[in-house]
């Protein structure tokens, strides 16, 4: 990729006798917990010991599952008192439990560990999982607090590049780590004709429609609204089904506005709201093509990954974290599937019929390419390797 950040080495680490202390605010559904998670398993499975300060979630078991160890702790508060106090429990906690280092993954615990580590004598460091904000000053100032340690991991160059624009003392701390995902369980291979008829039975569409699957959260970021205009501009004699599988998480508001624009365009038996999944796997697998058209750039978009992994083609905005995880080519050269002009309709009902109008064979050959894309640049296990190494090159 031509860039200048450092990305550790995704060889095994041996963590026998080292204790990693990681700090989340919560444990619920999202990219920094699934991380923390996936990061306890592997320090588990490579010799280590994995404590998890947090206010818990709904995580919260499957890393006590996993062999870690959670110690509750209110550092999801942005209190200045009790972000005080938490430095001093997490500088106690270092000390009783021997721990050999300690990674925030968040602002407010964040500057906790900052003066625990201070404080209990550990190397300190974080990652930047959110976008990279450069106004107001207060602001910039408050989310330093994630470069501020010995190490800040960026989930893809593209973030490291805009941590490098607004701290740009920091440049040889950046360690470039892309998320990664479970190519195995999220294999095509896995589900049979019957699983995806029922998933579709579920979603209440006709077995042989052709499926465009929407994996994000319903909201105005996420850009679902210009997805059902790009629908109503199609060319396409298909005439596809739109499922939007995410939670709205309250957001009652955009989900009426999305239902009224599908009536006014003439499209409200195409559009489904499918809800939280609990089982993404089944639901690439019943689906054609995946599409998430963010109207701003990503710092990374792991559901790209994942339908890639499950040997879908796949079209996204053409900005930030997606211009590394899509190969944006024809599938006879390699490509995974199409990039479109972010918050532009157009542009993306052009990529879109372009999809439509490929024969299915094409599809399942852009589909194998985006799953040898993951296998080779975006596994769990790489990701997971890369930052033991990184534990390691601050352990010594």
């Amino acid at each position: 990729m031509g860039s200048p950040f450092t990305m550790p080495s995704s060889q095994s680490v041996d963590m026998t006798g080292k204790s990693i202390l990681q700090v989340v605010p919560e444990l619920d559904v999202g990219g920094a917990e699934i991380t923390t998670l996936e990061m306890a398993r592997a320090i588990v499975a490579n010799g280590g010991r994995a404590l998890v300060a947090t206010r818990g979630g709904a995580l919260a078991d499957d890393v006590l599952k996993v062999g870690g160890e959670i110690v509750p702790m209110p550092v999801a508060s942005k209190n200045p008192l009790v972000m005080w106090n938490n430095a001093r429990r997490l500088a106690a906690l270092i000390r009783t439990e021997n721990i050999d280092l300690l990674h925030t993954r968040s602002r407010a615990p964040g500057w906790s560990g900052l003066w625990a580590g201070k404080w209990a004598g550990v190397p300190f460091m974080t990652t930047y999982h959110s976008s990279v904000q450069d106004k107001p000053r207060g602001k910039v100032f408050y989310n330093s607090i994630l470069v501020r340690g010995r190490v800040s991991i960026a989930n893809s160059h593209y973030t490291a590049s805009q941590i490098a624009k607004v701290y740009p003392h920091v440049v040889d701390k950046l360690r470039v780590i892309p998320r990664g995902c479970d190519v195995d369980a999220l294999a095509k291979k896995n589900f049979k004709a019957a699983d995806k008829a029922a998933k579709r039975a579920q979603w209440q569409v006709p077995k042989k429609a052709f499926v465009i699957m929407c994996p994000a959260r319903v909201t105005h970021l996420k850009g679902q609204h210009v997805l059902v205009e790009a629908l109503s501009k199609l060319t396409s004699d298909t005439k596809p089904y739109l499922v939007l599988v995410g939670s709205a998480q309250g957001r009652d508001g955009y989900v009426a506005e999305l239902k009224a624009q599908a009536e006014r365009l003439g499209l409200p038996e195409r559009l489904v709201f499918a809800g939280l999944e609990s089982h993404m796997a089944s639901a690439y697998a019943a689906a054609d093509l995946a599409v998430v058209p963010t109207i701003r750039p990503e710092p990374f978009g792991r559901t790209i990954i994942e339908a890639q992994a499950a040997s879908l083609p796949v079209v996204a905005s053409d900005a930030g974290g997606f211009r590394e995880t899509v190969i944006a080519k024809p599938g006879n050269a390699g490509g995974s599937g199409w990039l479109a002009k972010p918050d532009s309709a157009s542009a993306l009902a052009q990529a879109l019929d372009a999809a439509l109008g490929l024969a299915p064979a094409d599809l399942k050959a852009m589909g194998a390419n985006g799953c040898a894309n993951v296998r080779a640049h975006y596994t769990q296990t790489a990701m997971c390797h890369r930052t033991l190494n990184v534990y390691h090159e601050l352990i010594g």
